[in-house]
């Protein structure tokens, strides 16, 4: 069987990482890694041209809340420019393609509690400049899969998700950072934000999955939710975090670790993407283990090293 010319964009990243591999595994697609900037419509154009792709994974985007809010002007070039330059490149290069665009279950914004689990019909209603620029890049994949004929374009909204690797800004690892330098350097504090909301944490494996069961039977023009289907306070996943390092530690509240417009409850369905086939497979306790054993273990290397 001919592999499936395969581009990834953003694949140096935390979930191209997990991507990568999981694309290999199967061993029907030939894998290509997007090189330079997708601001770049040349840089774009060169790089399709040559490898016609018959599936591109666009991860690529400035994905960091806090610094979507300091440069909403960048993150507009980066997650509606960018994409609009790979759709239109797509659509002039007159081979079919399937893309699949990873927007963000961040876009459904500030809902109301009585219509959750958020479904994909939801009225978005996006409260920060990442949100809107990834809805804004949804509107032109949806306006492609319309009128493209060669493009067939698939949305996929992940909601959170955590793993070995993500970046120690992000909020579980920066805790768990925090828990276990607490627990080998004597301290008894760590600084929080708002513990109360509740999120759909998924391990990133899952949403790995869900990636692969939309490349192959994911419709065009569609939107996909890739959750858990469950809702986990911020405070139980920092106490369950706390358990593993057998330490009594306390939370101090950091007014700047407080973010405006958060929404208080989130957690989404998954009716949509199950009928396809996928199922959740890993617990939220194992996948905070897995993340809270890499990173004492790491810890303990970097002192040994000093």
């Amino acid at each position: 069987m001919k592999k499936k010319q395969t581009l990834v964009t953003g694949a140096s990243g935390f979930v191209g990482s997990y991507l990568l591999p999981a694309l290999n595994s199967h061993g029907n697609y030939e894998i290509h890694c997007f090189e330079g900037d997708i601001r770049d419509r040349n840089c774009v154009s060169d790089q399709l041209e040559k490898i016609q792709p018959d599936i591109l994974i666009h991860l690529a985007a400035q994905a960091f809340v806090p610094n979507a809010i300091a440069n909403p002007w960048e993150t507009e070039e980066i997650n509606v420019g960018g994409t609009l330059n790979l759709l239109e490149t797509l659509h002039r290069l007159q081979k079919p393609c399937k893309m699949l665009y990873i927007s963000s279950a961040d876009v459904y914004g500030k809902q109301n509690v009585d219509v959750l689990p958020l479904k994909e019909s939801l009225l978005p209603k996006p409260v920060n400049p990442y949100a809107g620029s990834k809805l804004a890049a949804e509107s032109y994949c949806r306006q492609y899969a319309e009128y493209s004929p060669i493009v067939s374009v698939v949305i996929a909204r992940p909601f959170n998700h955590i793993g070995v690797g993500q970046r120690k800004e992000f909020v579980i690892p920066n805790f768990c950072s925090q828990i276990i330098e607490a627990k080998h350097m004597g301290k008894k504090m760590i600084s929080v934000g708002d513990l109360e909301p509740t999120r759909d944490f998924s391990h990133v494996r899952d949403i790995v999955d869900g990636y692969l069961t939309l490349i192959e039977r994911g419709e065009s023009g569609e939107i996909y939710n890739i959750c858990s289907g469950e809702e986990h306070s911020i405070r139980s996943m920092v106490e369950e975090l706390v358990k593993y390092s057998g330490e009594s530690i306390q939370f101090s509240v950091d007014e700047s670790r407080v973010r405006l417009s958060e929404t208080s409850r989130v957690y989404g369905d998954n009716t949509k993407l199950k009928t396809l086939g996928w199922i959740n497979k890993h617990s939220i306790s194992e996948t905070l283990k897995e993340i809270y054993d890499h990173l004492e273990s790491e810890f303990l290397k970097s002192k040994q090293a000093v």
